[in-house]
């Protein structure tokens, strides 16, 4: 028999011990409750966390996710899962939360993690103080006997009694941003207008380890196609790096609406929008508001619907955006380079080679190079295109110098039916030419030039870039994507079209951080297709001696 039967219910005894039994009971439901606060953001920020909205009118409300947190929490906890850790870049349109998602994410980790030092950075002192006020309101705002108790709060700084576990806000370029921590956590808010970013996130990267538990978010809105964000997050789209790249577009956002007037008509570019996003009319009311406010530029840089429309700001997108798109990526036979000796490809050799077709019997192929110095920095590469316009294999190798990269040409053009050879003349190309010579390539594409005074033509080997030839062939690529009379499967060479960008003075070549060499050798492909493929004959399948055209000319 229990106590509560056997003892008097009206005695000093019982109501002590059933008082106590009662304590018992919500400490333990209190810790299970916390046991699941530990191991769920979204529940812990629900109940525990109180934030003020734009419409303050409101007050303090629970914080809970919206459409854009929700995506955010869903790839941090979707990453964390599969590797332990937590690298994840944003790339937002502005005032989407997702500062308040990451400081509260931020002071979740601290509060149940012990031994644990979060670090946050702001790009100005303004953005720095709102954050550490939200995080103390955090605390001043949690429900009656679950606050923590804290051992240091300043006026950058908390650090709780519970688990010697503590943040820290700074502003990003001040003398002691980061300076001496070792963070566990490190949230970056605006990196994009970090001025020094790629000083400032060195520091701060070699202090976090790799190890499980760790988290690194760095978000921005965008800020030009320059700068350490950018190029952070290009190679995260191309999945060369460890980073999980998310973008918010503003139509996330579902405050991002005005009621439209009664006379409110879609443009036609308005009506292509809608029909690509699914938007109603007070979204497209609210952005031609917005655009009339502050232009079309700035809000595509501020209010993107697209990585790329965030970033163009700062250069103008040489090709069409939405032909590029249009073109169907598709993955290919991908091997490292060629083995001359056994013609077959050699996994061990360096360098990449991705081959969509393989060649057939007497098509013709031409083959397009542009040639770097290789040093780990800029690509050589080749683009192979068939006789309907399609691109079926692309080498790239920024690790092979000029000589090799034309032993590596010799045996790709001998695969491809001997195809005809174009290869970049300028500076490094001379050292690809001469060993494409030296080897006695079959086909090579050349140039006739008047070698001296007596006006004797010479052959010049190679493609010669100029600053007249170089719009012509960027012009006539660029009228083939438009009218869509090319076929590419390569996501390398459509994330460089993407990438490549005209100035202000009209010239035009890649992106800060990013390439333009497959672009190069695919305009050069693109030329000489135009000028010779009515000239290509089938007669040249299998193996010579150098094909020139008239042995009388001389070599210069």
């Amino acid at each position: 028999m229990s106590w509560r039967v056997i003892m008097n219910k009206d005695s000093r005894e019982y109501k002590v011990k059933l008082a106590k039994e009662i304590e018992i009971r919500r400490a333990i439901a209190e810790k299970k409750k916390d046991l699941k606060y530990k191991a769920d953001f979204k529940k812990f920020s629900e109940d525990r966390l109180k934030i003020i909205t734009k419409d303050a009118a409101q007050g303090y409300i629970p914080f809970k996710f919206n459409q854009a947190q929700q995506k955010i929490h869903d790839a941090v906890e979707k990453q964390l899962k599969k590797k332990g850790r937590v690298r994840v870049l944003i790339l937002k349109a502005r005032q989407q939360g997702i500062s308040t998602y990451t400081a509260g994410r931020v002071f979740w980790k601290t509060l149940y993690t012990p031994y644990t030092r979060s670090v946050v950075l702001a790009h100005d002192s303004a953005t720095s103080d709102a954050l550490f006020t939200m995080s103390k309101q955090f605390i001043e705002r949690m429900p009656d006997d679950t606050a923590p108790e804290l051992v240091k709060s300043n006026a950058k700084e908390i650090k709780f009694a519970h688990n010697d576990s503590g943040f820290r806000l700074y502003t990003a370029g001040s003398p002691e941003a980061g300076r001496g921590t070792t963070p566990t956590i490190l949230h970056c808010s605006e990196v994009a207008f970090w001025q020094n970013q790629e000083k400032i996130l060195a520091g701060l990267f070699q202090g976090v380890s790799s190890a499980d538990g760790t988290e690194i978010i760095l978000e921005s809105t965008a800020n030009g196609a320059s700068g350490s964000f950018y190029e952070m997050w290009k190679k995260a789209e191309q999945g060369l790096n460890d980073y999980v790249p998310v973008f918010l577009p503003w139509h996330m956002t579902l405050e991002y609406t005005m009621e439209a007037s009664e006379n409110f008509v879609r443009t036609k570019e308005e009506e292509a929008l809608s029909e690509l996003y699914n938007l109603t009319n007070d979204q497209l009311y609210w952005r031609r508001m917005k655009i009339g406010e502050s232009g079309a530029k700035k809000f595509a840089q501020e209010y993107p619907a697209t990585s790329e429309e965030a970033f163009q700001v700062s250069g103008a997108n040489v090709f069409d955006i939405e032909k590029i798109e249009k073109l169907k990526v598709e993955s290919a036979t991908s091997i490292r380079s060629f083995n001359p000796k056994m013609m077959s490809w050699d996994e061990q050799r360096e360098g990449h080679l991705e081959i969509w077709e393989a060649p057939t019997f007497k098509e013709k192929y031409i083959i397009g190079a542009d040639v770097a110095l290789g040093v780990g920095q800029d690509y050589s590469a080749a683009i192979v295109m068939n006789s309907k316009r399609e691109v079926v294999g692309l080498y790239r190798n920024n690790r092979i110098d000029p000589a090799a990269f034309g032993k590596e040409l010799f045996y790709l053009g001998r695969y491809f039916n001997n195809a005809l050879l174009a290869v970049e003349s300028n500076s490094m190309g001379v050292a690809t030419l001469q060993k494409l010579k030296d080897m006695s390539y079959v086909n090579m594409y050349f140039q006739t030039k008047i070698a001296n005074i007596s006006n004797e033509e010479g052959i010049r080997l190679g493609f010669r870039t100029t600053s007249a030839s170089k719009p012509a062939i960027i012009g006539n690529l660029k009228n083939w994507l438009f009218e869509e009379e090319l076929d590419i499967k390569s996501s390398i060479i459509t994330q460089e079209l993407k990438d490549y960008l005209s100035d202000d003075r009209g010239s035009t070549g890649a992106g800060p951080g990013c390439f333009d060499d497959s672009v190069m050798a695919l305009a050069i492909a693109c030329e000489v297709y135009r000028t010779h493929i009515d000239k290509l004959t089938n007669d040249r399948v299998g193996f010579g001696n150098m094909y020139i055209p008239e042995t009388n000319h001389n070599w210069i």
